[in-house]
């Protein structure tokens, strides 16, 4: 029997996984996805993550660490599985529920059950605990119930995983000292136990924060570009007050957890999330409103070709889930504008209907104009004359302010800049 049977391969199981493998227990991984297992099974990594490459092979060379697709007894089970929205932003908790009754045919008293997927509260009892109740076994006293969110920024989620502080909520208080003894064999940062509807409510709480504030930046930056100013330089000054920090504007918030986490709340306390709600609707304005601008002022119009650079949602990762560069994509469709994309991090091909290419001339090939999304690095490098080279058009739209604008413009280039309203 494994110690650990970590369900969901994903960002968060993976590295979970061979953080526990590592740290000396015999982990049991399970995917629901064939290439996912067999690549595990095998030492390899599928995910761009650093330090993660070298953490999964040394787990898997030690033994600690096998795959598979369907659970074994355990000791622990730990549940790391998705919890998207739907079109009309409905949270849906299929995998949560597939991944917990996949655990009935193997539960035993005394199991430990965490859930670390990001979930509305009263997931973990409500859905997780009645399911596992079906066998007879009561929450609490037959077994261990946890919630225990992660707190990771994607390209940095071992180190993390590792050094953040972690919030560990137990149906009771037993739970969560059992949940203790599992986390505190890898994770240096602080541990505070707490109960599990707490611990949910702490993580919407989180990603829900970021969500509003960036969507503040956002109206700072609509507000300048009507009022005729530029939003990042006011931001620089009033970020010079000791008790102000402004985050930047940009074309909208991607990411597996920010776009989506708030709509939980909204979805369960409607009569609270008036904010919420409209900071959700702001962020996800931000791409069609930053294409109509374009579209006003550099002449762009049906027929003509957009690229777009970056389809990652952050700089400098391969993660492109909930990216702003897909509603560009789906508002130019509708405009009948033609778009390529670009990104030097992400592999080539379709991505959830999306196709993304390495070959960045090939992607400004006749276009009239492009619009820079994501901040990577060799994007700041760009010169005018490797635009003029391979670009039909001269207008560019920076929605994150890393280009020389002055230099562009005395390349003869008209910039665009997310937030500045002059002329």
């Amino acid at each position: 029997m494994s110690d650990v049977c970590v369900l969901g391969l994903g960002y968060v199981g993976l590295p979970t996984a061979s953080l526990l493998a590592n740290a000396g227990f015999s982990v049991l991984g399970i995917d629901i996805h064939e290439p996912t297992v067999a690549a595990l099974r095998s030492g390899k990594c599928r995910l761009e993550e650093a330090g993660l490459s070298t953490l999964v092979s040394a787990a898997v060379n030690s033994g600690n660490l096998i795959a598979g697709m369907q659970p074994e007894p355990c000791s622990t089970f730990i549940i790391c599985v998705p919890t998207p929205v739907s079109a009309n932003h409905k949270v849906d908790l299929l995998a949560v529920e597939s991944a917990t009754r996949s655990i009935l045919p193997y539960l035993r008293k005394g199991n430990l059950i965490i859930l670390e997927s990001t979930s509305p509260v009263g997931t973990t009892r409500n859905v997780v605990g009645r399911i596992l109740a079906e066998t007879g076994f009561e929450p609490g006293r037959d077994f261990h119930l946890c919630y225990c969110p992660e707190r990771v920024l994607p390209g940095n989620t071992v180190n993390e995983l590792i050094n953040n502080d972690r919030v560990i909520g137990g149906f009771t208080p037993a739970s969560a000292q059992a949940a203790l003894a599992i986390y505190s064999k890898f994770c240096q940062g602080n541990m505070t136990l707490t109960d599990d509807r707490t611990a949910e409510m702490c993580k919407l709480m989180e990603n829900t924060f970021r969500d509003v504030n960036v969507a503040l930046a956002n109206s700072f930056s609509r507000i300048a570009e009507d009022a005729g100013i530029n939003a990042w330089e006011a931001i620089e000054l009033a970020n010079l007050h000791p008790r102000v920090k402004i985050l930047k504007p940009g074309p909208g918030v991607g990411g597996h957890c920010i776009p989506v986490d708030p709509w939980f709340l909204v979805e369960n306390f409607p009569q609270h999330s008036a904010l919420l709600r409209s900071a959700r609707e702001i962020n996800d304005s931000q791409a069609k409103r930053t294409l109509e601008r374009l579209m006003r002022v550099s002449g762009l119009r049906s027929g003509d070709k957009l690229a777009l650079l970056g389809a990652a949602y952050k700089a400098d990762i391969d993660d492109a889930r909930e990216s702003p560069v897909y509603q560009l994509h789906q508002e130019a469709a509708i405009l009948n504008i033609a778009t390529a994309v670009h990104d030097p991090m992400i592999k080539p091909g379709i991505h959830a209907g999306l196709s993304i290419c390495n070959d960045l001339p090939r992607c400004l090939e006749a276009a009239t104009a492009t619009i820079l999304v994501t901040e990577h690095k060799m994007y700041r490098t760009l010169t005018p004359a490797f635009f003029a080279k391979h670009m039909k058009g001269k207008w560019i739209c920076d929605t994150r302010n890393v280009l020389n604008h002055s230099v562009f413009r005395e390349a003869g280039f008209h910039v665009l800049l997310l937030g500045d309203g002059r002329p």
